[in-house]
């Protein structure tokens, strides 16, 4: 129990302290607050009285601070520390770091809070001034990325005009001219993606066929190649909830790449299984592989190790296994290959999965 002169040092000490000082009761209410808080929030000790800790918690902030008291009267916590708002008696929003303890009084054995409040709201200001200007920066960086990417293929739009001009309409100048409008076109078709992603149709799907289906879809660009894709899954069918033409998109662009990878031909494996919950599958080639400074940037923006690529592919790939609750991982060595391994939940008929050992390679290539 505090003796009179340590009662006269503590109330002192707290109605001069220079950050805001309070005693809640364990209803919430003010039972005691310095002249600091006053200042802070613009109220009286008179009108302190009145109000409840609840009374002057921002509405959005309400059921956090609810939660967070909740713990401490119960014990599940010692100490609060957070961030919130408090409304000002003239209407605006005071962001404050606070910080509350529980005490028991030993005369009375009464239970009450003690808040230390400091006023955060300058910082919180400038926390956002930079926030924005992050965002701002990024926007730029991207636009400058677009107008790069876009520039490259006009200019030779640009040209080849100036040739039919000046030489007469040759057949293969047509070709070229076309060709660069279609870049142009799925530049900014993967941009739309990237800013305004359609809603994503979630069915569920046999991605054992689905897979088959692209397997088809690319032989005949893997036999042009010299390329064989192999494809194996030991199981009659696996179920996932997703989007199918998204799944289809990703496995074209990982396919794709491991075709490109290998100039002289080879073999693409794509091999599924199922995990527990998960489904798992894997895109591997035998092809030039990736260096490790380069492995760290794929799907960053405008990151491609191509020639004639401009990386929105992958950062759209990992875009859309992230917005199915799953996980991309790729590996590579220089020489050696890349290995893309994608799981996704798994909605599969426990049935099914009894049936084992039924094994399908699909070969396409020579």
């Amino acid at each position: 129990m505090l003796k009179s002169n340590d009662t006269l040092f503590f109330s002192t000490a707290f109605n001069h302290a220079p950050i805001g000082m309070a005693l809640v009761s364990d209803s919430g209410h003010w039972l005691r607050v310095n002249r600091s808080l006053c200042e802070i929030l613009g109220y009286s000790e008179t009108e302190f009285m009145r109000l409840t800790f609840y009374d002057i918690t921002f509405p959005e902030d309400l059921g956090l601070s609810e939660e967070y008291f909740g713990n401490l009267a119960a014990g599940r916590i010692n100490i609060i520390k957070l961030e919130k708002r408090y409304v000002h008696k003239d209407g605006r929003a005071i962001w404050v770091s606070l910080h509350v303890s529980k005490v028991i009084s030993e005369t009375t054995n009464t239970l009450f809070y003690i808040a230390q409040i400091q006023d955060i709201t300058d910082r919180k200001k400038t926390e956002l001034l930079l926030h924005n200007s992050d965002k701002l920066s990024l926007v730029g960086q991207m636009a400058a990325g677009v107008a790069h990417e876009i520039r490259n293929p006009l200019t030779a739009v640009k040209g080849f005009l100036q040739l039919m001009r000046s030489d007469g309409v040759k057949d293969h100048y047509y070709d070229i001219v076309f060709s660069e409008f279609h870049r142009i076109e799925l530049i900014l078709t993967e941009l739309l993606v990237l800013a305004k992603p359609h809603e994503a149709k979630m069915e569920s799907k046999d991605l054992k066929q689905l897979l088959t289906d692209v397997t088809t879809l690319m032989e005949s660009q893997s036999i042009m190649s010299n390329v064989r894709i192999r494809f194996t899954c030991s199981q009659p069918s696996i179920y996932i909830d997703c989007d199918e033409n998204q799944i289809k998109q990703v496995t074209i662009n990982l396919v794709k790449n491991a075709i490109d990878s290998m100039p002289e031909g080879g073999e693409v494996h794509i091999d599924l299984q199922l995990l527990g919950n998960e489904v798992e599958f894997v895109v591997s080639d035998r092809g030039n592989g990736i260096p490790d400074d380069q492995l760290e940037k794929i799907g960053q923006l405008f990151f491609t190790s191509k020639e004639k690529g401009n990386g929105l592919g992958m950062m759209i790939s990992f875009k859309i296994i992230e917005n199915h609750g799953g996980s991309m991982t790729i590996k590579s060595k220089v020489g050696e290959g890349t290995q893309v391994r994608i799981r996704l939940p798994c909605k599969q008929d426990r049935q099914a999965i009894s049936q084992l050992d039924r094994t399908t390679n699909f070969d396409s290539g020579a």
